[in-house]
């Protein structure tokens, strides 16, 4: 079976269970989605830098030890996620479930021609949201369940900053291809 149609079964039973709904309404969402998404990108580099610097801890009143990493992958996934309900919006979607946004992302904007005819403006900004952004998404959002999750999360700072980078480069991407 061919990966587009593994993606329109699995939107269809997301429809059919209400994880995804699907209302011309929903595009008003777009714009309010990826300032939240800058917004919390913000945080996680904030999160970071307070991680980084001593002074910055101090005047918080934080140990020297004090490290929130775990925290930065946690909303540079959100902020990630953030920024594909803004795509799945222009589509007039919204979500319950990361698993039935990132199948429309994948639909609509990796597979080749698969975006709704008037949409079609935006096919090619379109297939610049590639499979290695999905796949960052995806790295990311495990990375933020471990994180998120484990009692003893063993997080690094190497995965933190890796995290902020995806972010950055997958909401970069996707205001690029939102912007008309």
């Amino acid at each position: 079976m061919k990966r587009v149609d593994v993606l329109k079964r699995r939107i269809e039973r997301y429809l059919g269970t209400g994880q995804l709904l699907k209302s011309q309404e929903y595009s008003n969402l777009e714009r309010p989605y990826l300032k939240k998404s800058r917004k919390n990108f913000t945080v996680a580099n904030v999160l970071f830098r307070i991680s980084e610097n001593d002074d910055f801890r101090k005047v918080l009143s934080l140990a020297s030890d004090f490290h929130m990493y775990d925290w930065v992958i946690v909303v540079s996934y959100y902020s990630m996620y953030t920024s594909s309900l803004a795509a799945i919006s222009r589509l007039c979607f919204t979500s319950k479930s990361h698993a039935a946004t990132i199948a429309l992302l994948e639909r609509f904007y990796v597979e080749e021609n698969r975006m709704p005819q008037q949409h079609l403006h935006n096919l090619t900004r379109a297939r610049a949201l590639s499979e290695d952004l999905i796949t960052k998404l995806i790295r990311t959002k495990t990375k933020r369940e471990a994180a998120q999750y484990d009692a003893t999360p063993a997080i690094s700072r190497e995965n933190a900053l890796s995290a902020l980078g995806d972010a950055d480069e997958f909401i970069s991407k996707v205001e690029e291809i939102l912007a008309t």
